[in-house]
């Protein structure tokens, strides 16, 4: 039986395979309906797939009943302009950092390009899915809350990986005001930033789960150097036992520069304890992992947090086909709206509506665009 700490073990190469076998599957099962369906494969160049299935229609339709999502997502575009704020100057300020080389040119890859590399295959992959399957989600929800239609739902595919999911809007979503659509899109980014202060939020009880932490590395140049090994299983610190993450980190964290110390270890299901002097940084020079089943656990919540963070803040930019455009875009009328018998509001937005528009923000979207192909294209320089 496959354990979770068989799965983190999984090669890249033996991940395309799998994924390549399900490609094939789902191209057999669903490759022979119209395309004009509203469920089934349709694929693009063999390697990318759309598969539309009804049961996100259903659990959307369940869940924006509730009229209360009307007003919730209209609330949320303001907090979302605050956010597209900061964004673009985080967008701006890091693009210049990565001209002048204060940063490295790997900040600026796209995030398909760290697979594998910087970020884990399997919880990289299960953190995206959640991400974009719940920001579509949340789109979905709040659409219907304003009875707008939804065409279709689905998962978007690449040679069988699963890249997340999606809401196809009706026409209508295009007539409807731009209050409206603001709400409908400042809906996915937060529910991305929920996501990750919800991960945030758990990270911490795993350190504290039960788990035996294995040497996996030791630096050359250290005390530990000689004395010891790769495989060595920590026992105890300083007489302090070793059963968590959280017991380790409190029996280092008060370990200080030069000081004589005794750990003791488990090699060759002995137990052995060993005395070292701490360098004068305080260091001992090792590396210690947790079980692989809570090191799997640890990396999914750690690049869930983080995806999430990126992808909702990512889409708050002020550019096509971002959400960040809508949201900008129904701020003026958001702001007439308020006391529609303000006198001094309905000015505020007619000049807010002459600076932020479709046109402007077009212009806006282009500038957006260039900066972020021009950092793209310099960090493979």
């Amino acid at each position: 039986m496959l354990n979770l700490g068989e799965i983190v073990e999984i090669s890249s190469l033996k991940v395309i395979l799998l994924f390549a076998l399900l490609w094939t599957i789902l191209y057999v099962v669903y490759g022979n309906r119209p395309n004009n369906s509203n469920t089934g494969l349709k694929t693009y160049y063999g390697i990318f797939g759309i598969l539309r299935t009804s049961l996100g229609i259903k659990t959307i339709s369940k869940l924006g009943k509730y009229k209360i999502w009307q007003k919730i997502s209209i609330l949320l575009i303001p907090i979302c302009i605050a956010v597209s704020i900061i964004t673009f100057y985080m967008l701006v300020n890091s693009t210049i950092q990565l001209f002048n080389g204060t940063v490295p040119k790997e900040t600026s890859k796209p995030i398909i390009f760290l697979f594998g590399n910087t970020i884990p295959w399997i919880p990289g992959i299960l953190a995206l899915v959640i991400g974009i399957t719940f920001h579509e989600l949340a789109h979905g929800i709040v659409a219907r809350s304003f009875n707008l239609n939804i065409k279709s739902t689905g998962l978007l595919l690449a040679l069988g990986i699963p890249l997340g999911a999606f809401v196809e809007m009706g026409d209508d979503f295009k007539n409807a005001s731009k209050k409206v659509r603001g709400a409908v899109a400042s809906a996915g980014p937060v529910a991305n930033i929920i996501i990750f202060l919800m991960a945030l939020f758990i990270t911490p009880y795993f350190y504290g789960a039960p788990t035996s932490l294995t040497i996996t590395q030791v630096l050359p140049d250290h005390p530990a150097n000689g004395v010891l090994m790769k495989g060595d299983i920590l026992y105890s610190i300083d007489e302090k036992r070793i059963n968590s993450l959280s017991e380790f980190y409190n029996s280092v964290k008060g370990i200080k520069p030069n000081e004589n110390i005794k750990i003791s270890i488990l090699r060759n299901n002995e137990l052995k304890t060993v005395e070292l002097t701490t360098s004068k940084d305080g260091k001992i020079g090792i590396i210690a992992e947790p079980s692989k089943n809570l090191l799997f656990v640890l990396q999914t919540l750690y690049w869930t947090s983080m995806l999430n963070l990126m992808l909702g803040f990512f889409n708050l930019l002020p550019a096509l086909p971002l959400d960040g455009f809508h949201v900008w875009n129904a701020l003026p009328e958001l702001m007439r709206d308020i006391k529609r018998n303000s006198k001094k509001l309905k000015r505020i937005s007619e000049y807010m509506e002459y600076l932020i528009n479709e046109k402007n923000l077009a212009s806006i979207s282009l500038m957006v665009w260039m900066i972020i192909f021009a950092s793209v294209i310099y960090s493979f320089v």
